[in-house]
């Protein structure tokens, strides 16, 4: 299975190629003959203070800043995505106008049809499209202000002179997006060292802004502790044994079903919307076999935190020597899954690879980080470092002070200055 697994990826990957290559001819030609590619804009769009976010993958972060940017500014919301990086799941229905695009001239076809947006919030990775969407909007609307929005930044995965194909073909895109934009949202500290790696002065327009909980999906735990029947969930990324350990290692979770099997521990997985069923089905194999390994079907961005609620601890469980990721990747990465097990209100494990994330959950008492693989080996102990009713008290206090009710003020300010100094 795992060969195949790895033959269907591939074929996934060689059909996208060529419809992307194939649908290129066809809008080249429309582009050129000045043929719109879109009908009918809604009205409505014209006569109100629109932001385009546009990118290739859609990313979950993103559709949440689009609702508290409606909420607290009354902004229009416009997704510009790729037909193949777009999963209605990682939406929601606070974005006005969701238009996916097929390649690079129908993206510009597609801008030509637009209204002038107040600003345009681009997000990687990859970052190809974003700086596309970049030059064709300021050819389309001179001075129009472009932010680029980074929580995963890939020079920090193998550094600037990589051996990966296509992060050499990537680099580039992401380096230029870092260079040109008039502005940076940073979702981690990885923009910071990614612009040291490729010399890039710092930009006087940048914003810390780590995601956050958001206060509409705050729920609380829904199942009574007790010490014979733990329940330890995970969502996001995973992958089976057929892909390179060298790149995967780190969401390659057979060690972690072992585990927490020896001890009777339940673990539940919920993949990505985004995930191949061909990474996936080794994992619903094994727990068709195992009463403490559970495989469930991936749920919304909605309803993702009533999900998680009904287990007691959420787990982030990275390591290094699990793969080839630089130091700084494992030092400066940080994860919205974090920030979803808060929103749970369920206490977190966080693995000692993971620097960054283990600070903010030791600095604001959401959880306990364990050091080690082996430390998971005997993990029931260690869960009882504070009472459980007092773990759940403190994730909930920090999911106040870590919400986008509060800082999403700051980010509606950061666009103000960046509109502000491009008029000037």
């Amino acid at each position: 299975m795992p060969n195949w697994a790895s033959t269907r990826i591939l074929l996934n990957k060689i059909r996208w190629f060529i419809y992307g290559k194939t649908t290129s001819i066809t809008d080249f030609i429309l582009l050129v003959l000045n043929v719109p590619a879109i009908a009918d804009i809604k009205k409505l769009a014209w006569d109100k203070k629109i932001i385009v976010f546009a990118g290739e993958f859609i990313q979950p972060r993103i559709p949440r800043l689009a609702k508290w940017g409606k909420k607290l500014a009354g902004f229009y919301t416009i997704l510009l995505c790729h037909e193949g990086g777009y999963y209605k799941k990682l939406s929601n229905d606070e974005i006005d106008q969701t238009i996916l695009f097929r390649n690079k001239w129908h993206l510009k076809r597609i801008i030509r049809c637009l209204p002038r947006p107040y600003i345009i919030h681009g997000f990687a990775p990859k970052s190809k499209y974003p700086y596309l969407a970049m030059q064709f909007f300021k050819k389309q609307y001179p001075g129009i202000p472009f932010v680029a929005d980074y929580q995963d930044v890939f020079a920090i995965y193998y550094g600037i002179n990589p051996t990966q194909k296509w992060l050499k073909d990537e680099l580039p895109y992401e380096k230029m997006c870092l260079q040109q934009a008039n502005g940076i949202v940073a979702h981690s500290l990885e923009p910071r060292e990614g612009m040291k790696l490729w010399g890039i002065k710092e930009k006087s327009k940048r914003i810390f802004f780590p995601l956050y909980c958001d206060n509409d999906s705050f729920k609380k735990p829904q199942k009574p502790f007790k010490d014979d029947d733990i329940h330890l969930v995970y969502a996001g990324g995973v992958v089976g044994s057929h892909r390179d350990k060298s790149h995967y290692g780190d969401t390659q979770f057979a060690w972690l079903i072992d585990s927490l099997t020896q001890q009777k521990i339940h673990f539940h997985i919920y993949p990505s919307p985004s995930v191949h069923k061909a990474d996936f089905e080794e994992y619903e194999n094994i727990s068709k076999q195992n009463p403490f390994f559970h495989f469930h079907t991936s749920v919304s961005q909605s309803s993702l935190s009533e999900e998680l609620s009904k287990y007691h601890y959420g787990l982030m469980p990275f390591f290094k020597g699990t793969s080839n990721l630089s130091a700084l990747k494992l030092k400066y990465a940080t994860t919205l899954k974090l920030f979803n097990y808060m929103e749970a209100g369920i206490p977190l494990l966080v693995g000692g690879g993971v620097a960054y994330q283990g600070w903010l959950v030791k600095r604001y008492k959401a959880g306990l980080v364990i050091e080690t693989k082996e430390d998971f080996k005997t993990l029931r102990p260690l869960l009882n470092y504070e009472p459980y009713d007092v773990q759940i008290k403190r994730v909930l206090e920090a999911r106040e002070t870590l919400s986008l009710q509060k800082h999403m003020p700051r980010l509606l300010k950061f666009y103000e200055n960046v509109q502000g100094a491009n008029r000037g």
